[in-house]
Parts: C-alpha cells; sequence; structure tokens
C-alpha cells in the first residue's frame, strides 16, 4: 500500500482547485477520492484476514487515533442538536476525509524506510508550492488567486515588496502556516543524510520558506517560524539550570511584562483589544477575534458544553452574535472549534491526546540514536508551534494538509514505539 499512500499524501497538498471536480456537494479531488476509499479497503481486508493489521493498545500513536475516531462519533452524533444539517453534513464529509487519511497512514506504514519515504514525497510537494510562491512574488502572476482581494491597496505592481505568495489557498495566513511544515520536513531530511549536496538544498528551502512567510504578512506564522529554530536548537542543548535560577529568571520576566503593561503604550492598546467588550467606533481585526471567542464560550455554555454540533459555529455566530465580528463568523482558532464545536469531552480527549504525543516523543528520544532523536526534535517542535500556528487560519478542517501531517507524526511515533519495545524485549533475553 506503499504507492497508494505516496499518492495520498503527495496529492493533498494540489489542494481542491488543482486536478478536482465540481460537483453539487463540492469539489472533488485525487486525495479526496484516495481518502474516501480507505475505509472500505480496509474493512475488506480485515474480512479477508482477521490478523491483517497488529495494533499494540498500550502506545501513543493507537491512543491519538482512537481519539480521531471517538471525534468521528461525537461529530456524528451531534446531528441531533446541530441547527444547520447542512452544515453538519459539509463538515462530516470533511472530518471523514480527514480521520480516514489517519487511520490510513497508521495502519499501512510499516516501518521507517516506508515512513521516510513519505516524507519525502511531502518534501517534493512543500518545495514545488514554495517555488510557485517565489514565481508568484517574483513575477506578480498569480494563478488561481483573487488578485483584486489580495491587493488591497493596488501596490503590486509598483512595489513588489508588497506581493504576497498564496498559490492555491483561500488567503494568504493558510499558505503561511504549511510553509512552517517545511521546517520539520527538511530538518528531517538534512539529519538523515550523509550528501552535503542535499543538505544545501534543504538549508535553502528553510531559508526560502522563512521568506515567503515574512512575505505573506502572517504575523502568528512568522512568529511562529521564530520560535521553532529557538525551540529546535534549545532541544539540542543540555540543560543544567539550578531551581534557584529558574526562579529568578521567572521573577525577572514578570517583572519586566508588568513594567511593559504599566508604561508601555503600544502593549497596552493590544491589551485593550483583548479585553475591552463596549461599543467603539472603529473594531479592529484582533478584537473582532476575541469577540468570536466569546460569542463561542457562551454557546459552548448554553449547549451544557456538548458543543453546537460539527460544522454549525458559523451559524450559531450569525444567529446568536452578542459582540460584533465585523461580519465574520467563522471562529478564527483551531482550539475553540474543537471546543465550542464538539464539546468538553472530544477537546479534552484532542488535549490530552497531544499533549501525550510530545511527552511520548520526549521519553523516546532517550533511548533512540542521535539522528531518530534530530527527527524527534524536529517533531516535538512542530506540535509545540502549532498549538499557536493554528489559531492563523479561519477554518482547520478545510486545511487538508494538517491531517496528513498528523497522520505522519502518529504512524512515526508507533513506528518508534514498537522499534524500542523490539530492543527491549532483546535486551530481556
Amino acid at each position: 500500500m506503499l504507492f497508494y499512500l505516496v499518492i495520498l499524501v503527495s496529492s493533498v497538498f494540489l489542494g481542491s482547485n488543482l486536478l478536482a471536480i465540481s460537483l453539487p456537494v463540492g469539489q472533488i479531488s485525487i486525495y479526496r477520492i484516495f481518502s474516501l476509499l480507505i475505509i472500505p479497503i480496509i474493512i475488506i481486508t480485515i474480512l479477508k484476514n482477521r490478523r491483517a493489521f497488529k495494533i499494540n493498545t498500550n502506545s501513543t500513536a493507537t491512543f491519538m487515533v482512537g481519539v480521531f475516531i471517538f471525534w468521528w462519533l461525537w461529530a456524528l452524533c451531534s446531528v441531533l442538536w446541530a441547527m444547520s444539517i447542512g452544515s453538519w453534513l459539509q463538515t462530516m464529509v470533511l472530518l471523514t476525509i480527514g480521520v480516514s487519511s489517519v487511520i490510513g497512514i497508521f495502519l499501512w506504514t510499516k516501518d521507517y524506510f516506508q515512513w521516510r519515504i513519505l516524507i519525502k514525497a511531502v518534501w517534493v510537494m512543500l518545495t514545488f508550492l514554495s517555488l510557485w510562491g517565489l514565481f508568484e512574488v517574483l513575477t506578480n502572476t498569480y494563478l488561481l488567486a483573487d488578485v483584486g482581494k489580495l491587493d488591497k491597496y493596488s501596490t503590486f505592481a509598483t512595489q513588489p515588496w508588497t506581493r504576497m505568495p498564496i498559490t492555491f489557498f483561500a488567503n494568504q495566513n493558510d499558505y503561511a502556516t504549511m510553509l512552517l511544515a517545511a521546517f520539520p520536513v527538511n530538518l528531517i531530511l538534512l539529519n538523515t543524510t550523509r550528501n552535503n549536496l542535499k543538505r544545501l538544498l534543504t538549508l535553502f528551502c528553510m531559508i526560502l520558506a522563512t521568506l515567503l512567510i515574512y512575505q505573506s504578512g502572517s504575523r502568528m506564522s512568522l512568529l511562529m517560524a521564530m520560535a521553532f529554530f529557538v525551540i529546535y536548537f534549545a532541544l539540542k542543548i543540555r540543560w543544567n539550570i539550578k531551581r534557584n535560577w529558574i526562579k529568578k529568571i521567572t521573577v525577572i520576566v514578570l517583572a519586566l511584562l508588568v513594567l511593559a503593561i504599566a508604561f508601555v503604550p503600544p502593549v497596552q492598546d493590544t491589551i485593550m483589544k483583548y479585553i475591552y467588550i463596549l461599543p467603539r467606533p472603529y473594531l479592529s481585526g484582533d478584537t473582532a477575534r476575541i469577540n468570536m471567542l466569546r460569542n463561542g464560550l457562551t454557546y459552548f455554555g448554553r449547549t451544557f458544553g456538548l458543543g453546537v454540533g460539527a460544522g454549525n459555529i458559523e451559524i450559531w455566530m450569525q444567529t446568536f452574535g452578542t459582540l460584533p465580528t465585523r461580519n465574520v463568523f467563522n471562529i478564527h482558532n483551531w482550539w475553540f472549534e474543537i471546543l465550542v464545536g464538539y464539546g468538553v469531552f472530544v477537546f479534552i480527549a484532542y488535549v490530552v491526546g497531544y499533549g501525550l504525543m510530545i511527552y511520548r516523543l520526549f521519553n523516546l528520544r532517550k533511548v533512540v540514536t542521535k539522528n531518530q532523536r534530530k527527527v524527534m526534535n524536529a517533531i516535538i517542535t512542530f506540535l509545540i508551534i502549532f498549538i499557536g500556528a493554528s489559531i492563523t487560519s479561519a477554518n482547520n478542517m478545510l486545511i487538508e494538509w494538517h491531517w496528513i501531517f498528523f497522520g505522519l507524526i502518529i504512524a512515526y511515533i508507533g513506528i518508534m514505539e514498537k522499534q524500542v519495545n523490539k530492543e527491549k524485549r532483546g535486551l530481556d533475553k
């Protein structure tokens, strides 16, 4: 099934605009077809051979797959209280596609060799999209984007440095978020190859991704890009800091934060955007986003923590919007999208599973080879910065590449768990 997975993984980076067919129910792309076929193939395989898949129940990877399955089942049941059945159905299709991809990659990626082939496929597609974005910036030629919407101030023609890369994405923020995935992928290949030319190529790709993120104007993605390298290099250092120093550093940071809030006007203005809820003559984009979160929390309370139902946040925002949001109704926050849409049980399961993946990788990196430790450092760093990066996109349910990427992370954890357990059994003998 390796060839099948290569097509699945590669095609997701073509989006739903390239090589896709428009139908009344939505866009049918190569990725979506291959993803929807995964479950029937798995069922047929199990019917033919009940031992086709050996699943380790005592595994963080298995637990995370279980979280996704629980999420899907809860979303399915949420039709009972969803206001808009049409929105529920559309989101269920997207969730089914995403969860199917995770399950397929988890079950069919047998070993590290296969996993690395899939990572190379991801690298090819990310590099293709990076070069496409560079082409847009250099030539001011946009094949799929609405330039009128993107070039708000009509400066692209005369001021090249204001051009934004976007490729086939709905907006430049979604494109910038995807480019963050280029950092761990390139670092994985950089640290697992001895070919100097390939190593230089991966370095070039990371520099290009950084420049394109900057050019996109996505503040959070740029901040997370900088955080990525800080965290990654911090993980490479063996820290031996005494508790007294940690206390002193904490006190100093808190003191500086209090002083900034008390005496720095730009910091005060930023905070006011987030805490001021009374009507204002001008509603900034940041304040509108915070109002969406506040509205979402009220919906969460009104549904007694069960969530408004799959895909129903927007209809609730339109119908029960207590605070103004500049006529934007998508909640613009992945974590609140899960909490408000699917309720407290799914949210807790997802957060626990997410934290366990990071915790498990930290534990595994203590007992693996130096190169594998570098791979784990790259994945850990991405998981940490994705916490912030995921709030940049308007709707992560539509950002299909992230399901594939998390499927690869889960598959890697499963492979490493098997490898470490096998080595332990060998030592015990």
